[in-house]
């Protein structure tokens, strides 16, 4: 396996990934689809769940991708880990584009198509994504909310604000300019508006029905309202951060592998 560092200074803001390979053989013999794993809103070290142990987070689970055979990237959003930038979830559909424009040049093997995994926050820019851009061949949405307007209410907007600025990714002071113009960015982008269109992208919706932050009712309302093909996947026990959850990850790796799905 190789790995590549990458970055790209998009709308002025330095975005860091990382690009996964498999060895320069297995490279040599079929081009693959590229997998883009996509990340939530991150939570503070503090706010994480008792006794909740470390699994070596995105890095971790792009090397599994590399084992199951898939070339993989996975990036930092603006205002998360090493990019630069404040939250935005807009800012991250255009930074997930960005990539995949710069990948599409970079990494000429994947012959423009893409996998998109993603987690939360994460598979909610995946899923506005993939209903406009053919370049994504497959989706699979993990913990996806379907709609924001309930998760971030704006009675509840000067909190939400507060408590990113504390995890980090709101860094500068004077972000957002307009905070109700920023909330109804986010409300204006919720899944359950642009999962119809997904198709006939393959879709798979996967949810805990013990997650805490995002009801499994949410995975429901987006399965309800995408068209074929699709799958829904309800694990039982399994919480928000699915990554964590062995199940969740084989079978999403075991669908993505799908003999009707492009190799």
């Amino acid at each position: 396996m190789e790995t590549q560092e990458l970055s790209l200074t998009h709308e002025g803001i330095k975005l860091k990934g990382c690009l996964y390979l498999p060895g320069k053989k297995v490279r040599e013999k079929k081009s693959t689809p590229l997998m883009i794993l996509c990340h939530g809103i991150p939570r503070k070290q503090e706010d994480k769940v008792k006794g909740e142990s470390e699994d070596g987070g995105y890095p971790a689970l792009a090397e599994r991708c590399v084992k199951e055979g898939f070339p993989t990237f996975h990036f930092n959003f603006r205002g998360a880990g090493e990019s630069e930038g404040n939250f935005d979830l807009q800012g991250w559909t255009r930074d997930l584009n960005a990539f995949l424009d710069y990948i599409e040049d970079a990494y000429p093997n994947s012959a423009g198509n893409f996998y998109l995994w993603g987690f939360s926050a994460g598979a909610a820019v995946c899923t506005y994504l993939a209903s406009q851009d053919s370049r994504v061949k497959a989706t699979a949405l993990a913990a996806c909310p379907a709609d924001f307007k309930g998760l971030f209410p704006e009675s509840e907007l000067q909190n939400l604000l507060h408590r990113l600025r504390d995890t980090g990714i709101i860094k500068d002071a004077g972000f957002p300019s307009n905070s109700l113009k920023w909330l109804e960015n986010i409300h204006s982008l919720s899944p359950v508006k642009y999962v119809g269109q997904v198709a006939p992208t393959p879709l798979l919706i996967v949810h805990g029905d013990q997650d805490e932050l995002i009801p499994v009712s949410h995975a429901y309302q987006l399965f309800e309202s995408a068209a074929e093909p699709k799958r829904i996947l309800i694990l039982p026990g399994a919480k928000h951060q699915l990554r964590k959850e062995e199940e969740a990850v084989e079978k999403c790796l075991q669908w993505f592998k799908k003999s009707d799905l492009p190799r």
